[in-house]
């Protein structure tokens, strides 16, 4: 049967599980997100920058929330629209926009643009893969592997919900089940498989429920609260790490994007839209909980604010800066064992677009 979360992180006391100076970096976080998806989309639309975008705008508090709960050796298995999970989880916001600029410092080092990122070695998260949800079973091999190793790591897969209909999605639950794996699966509910409504991707209610048929447990949270996603999430990790097993987390929000930039996501019902933007924008609402509760002040806010901008315009500085790969070097890294990835790479590919 599945659960639904509470709406405040707390321990069987009642206290609070974070403390005051964590919920404000948590809110600096969600800002900081909030902010890059912003002037991301700006920028593209300016023509400035090259690729794709794929908006995670409306969704940051389960991306913030789910990452929070993991520790640094713990791994995390995203797809291309949680880049919030992966800059919590510790990717430097500078070598991400030198990666969406296609420059040396980007983390493919101008081999790829801004959809496939990952730090497996420095911060355990995984470059994400394009055919949604391969990252399930990959997770399903880290964490067979943590068991098999004697090690307390967790790994933690994120998917859309159209991605549960997929085979896949349904055989690494299973075997994660079977296994007793320290794995936890999140499913960030948009409401929407690109344009397919949740009633005519699944029969079920809920997608949590389905926690049940491979007897596991299943919660559901709203990710218009980041600190119930954040406990959720917390609770599934600290079992997982225990040895009892993985957790399927549904976190239910809406995007406020469509699919990619040229999606006007036309077959969202505006009111659906605009009720979830006045009621369920996770960075407005815990801002406002941070405030009630006297964490912060209005003034604490202007400053993170602030900040949030100043780091923008460094990496944006940072990533224009970057030289572009050399041409002579694209053959290179095709083997570990040509130690390309971990020496320091030619820089004299130059600033300027050929």
């Amino acid at each position: 049967m599945a659960t639904e979360a509470s709406a405040a992180p707390s321990d069987a006391r009642g206290v609070r599980l974070l403390p005051d100076d964590e919920l404000v970096d948590m809110l600096h976080m969600l800002k900081l997100c909030r902010y890059f998806d912003e002037r991301v989309e700006a920028l593209y639309r300016q023509g400035r920058l090259p690729g794709a975008i794929y908006s995670g705008r409306g969704q940051e508090g389960t991306h913030v929330g789910t990452a929070w709960a993991l520790r640094p050796e713990d791994s995390l298995f995203p797809t291309h629209r949680d880049l919030s999970a992966q800059l919590t989880k510790g990717l430097d916001l500078r070598r991400v926009m030198a990666q969406f600029w296609g420059r040396i410092d980007g983390y493919t080092r101008g081999r790829d643009g801004n959809s496939h990122i990952g730090d497996w070695q420095g911060n355990r998260t995984f470059t994400v893969m394009s055919h949604l949800p391969i990252a399930y079973p990959v997770a399903v091999g880290a964490a067979l592997a943590y068991k098999l190793g004697g090690r307390d790591n967790v790994a933690l897969a994120i998917c859309g919900d159209g991605a549960t209909s997929n085979g896949r999605w349904h055989e690494a639950i299973n075997t994660s089940a079977v296994h007793r794996l320290p794995v936890v699966w999140v499913v960030n509910n948009n409401r929407f498989a690109y344009s397919t409504p949740n009633e005519l991707e699944f029969a079920v209610a809920t997608i949590a429920e389905r926690a049940a048929a491979y007897g596991i447990p299943g919660v559901r949270v709203g990710g218009g609260d980041v600190l119930a996603v954040y406990e959720a999430t917390h609770a599934a990790v600290e079992r997982a790490r225990a040895g009892e097993g993985p957790t399927l987390i549904e976190s239910v929000s809406l995007r406020w994007r469509g699919h990619a930039g040229h999606d006007p996501a036309k077959y969202v019902p505006e009111e659906m839209l605009q009720q979830h933007v006045a009621n369920d924008d996770p960075v407005r609402n815990f801002e406002e909980y941070l405030l009630t509760e006297g964490v912060i002040t209005k003034e604490d806010v202007e400053q993170i604010e602030r900040r949030v901008e100043a780091e923008f315009e460094e990496g944006y500085e940072f990533a224009l800066a970057s030289p572009f790969p050399e041409p002579g070097d694209a053959t290179k890294g095709l083997w570990v064992e040509d130690g390309y990835w971990t020496s320091e790479p030619g820089r004299g590919g130059g600033t300027e677009a050929g």
